[in-house]
């Protein structure tokens, strides 16, 4: 058959703990920011989700049953570690070693992503998430804990979830930002700091972990100028520049964008970048790169005020145009 998919093709799907687990009080899990969200006719009643903590047996033989060899699943940082810097919780890591093990008996490889938006409560309301610096040091506490704890079978990793998403506003509901004023000083500190933690756990790995693979992975959205016009066309190489290349460059030649530095220093931005921070990222190596693609958008400058920064011009200027 010409067509034939490789022996090693991997066919599965893609969950985070808060939209599947349930079971937000048991097994010694602390809270995270997904546990204080109230369900609305519009959003999931996170503490409930499908219950896959106590019926993921039965997910996983129908995901068999589909012939599915793949499973990328997210591991809470709270259910491991309930103040998210404090103490490992031996029952929740003792869960997912039993939910890998059950996966790997049905011929389905697990993939770990460490971080899908839940920001451990506790990290949320002391430090701001990922804001903090202090934050960066935890999930590298978590992350080297994971890495040791299942690295000798699971293969694939990836550190957070859509990465690209901390260098657009949403960062903020997504990174356990709590209070401020939502700045672009802290939009890059943000995005500086989940890419410094996504660094030193990617170094790790390599320096530590034989055989496992890790990667960069983005929520890549091909985003076209509303018009003929220079100005669309500009946007929409900017947008591009900005949420897509940015992060390729430093996942495969370990530097961010000149482009976007070149604006940072233009714009007098605070990244918050510390001594030794881009010689570690130099050293950043990818496996694999991933992706997660929904839909292309348009943006029309028109819409966009002067001044706005690049980072907001899809809020601004991606409405329907009525012809």
């Amino acid at each position: 058959m010409a067509n034939r998919l490789r022996d090693d093709f991997l066919w599965g799907n893609s969950v985070s703990s808060m939209q599947t687990e349930g079971a937000w009080n048991e097994g010694g899990k602390g809270m995270s920011v997904y546990d204080i969200r109230k369900p609305s006719t519009h959003a999931s009643d996170w503490k409930v989700a499908i219950d896959s903590y106590h019926r993921y047996e039965e997910d996983f033989d129908f995901m068999q049953q589909l012939r599915m060899n793949c499973f990328r699943f997210q591991i809470s940082w709270s259910r491991v570690n309930p103040l998210g810097d404090g103490d490992f919780n031996e029952e929740g890591i003792e869960f997912y070693d039993t939910f890998i093990d059950a996966l790997i008996e049905r011929g389905i490889e697990p993939m770990i992503c460490l971080y899908h938006f839940d920001m451990p409560l506790h990290l949320a309301e002391k430090y701001n998430g990922f804001l903090s610096r202090e934050v960066v040091d935890a999930f590298v506490k978590y992350g080297k804990e994971m890495v040791n704890r299942f690295g000798h079978k699971v293969k694939y990793w990836i550190t957070f979830n859509e990465q690209n998403l901390y260098h657009m506003p949403v960062a903020f509901r997504i990174s356990g930002y709590m209070n401020g004023e939502k700045t672009l000083d802290e939009l890059y500190k943000i995005q500086h700091h989940v890419m410094m933690a996504h660094t030193y756990i990617a170094n790790y790995i390599h320096d530590h972990i034989q055989d496992a693979l890790i990667g960069g992975m983005l929520a890549y959205s091909e985003v076209y100028p509303a018009t003929c016009k220079p100005k669309d066309i500009l946007y929409a190489r900017k947008i591009d520049e900005f949420f897509n290349h940015n992060l390729l460059e430093a996942f495969t030649n370990g530097t961010y964008s000149s482009e976007v530095m070149q604006y940072v220093r233009n714009e007098g931005i605070d990244m918050g970048i510390q001594e030794g921070d881009l010689e570690e990222i130099a050293k950043l190596k990818s496996d694999f790169l991933s992706f997660s693609y929904y839909a292309s958008t348009t943006i029309n400058s028109d819409l966009v005020p002067e001044n706005t920064a690049v980072n907001d011009y899809l809020e601004k200027g991606n409405r329907i145009i009525l012809i």
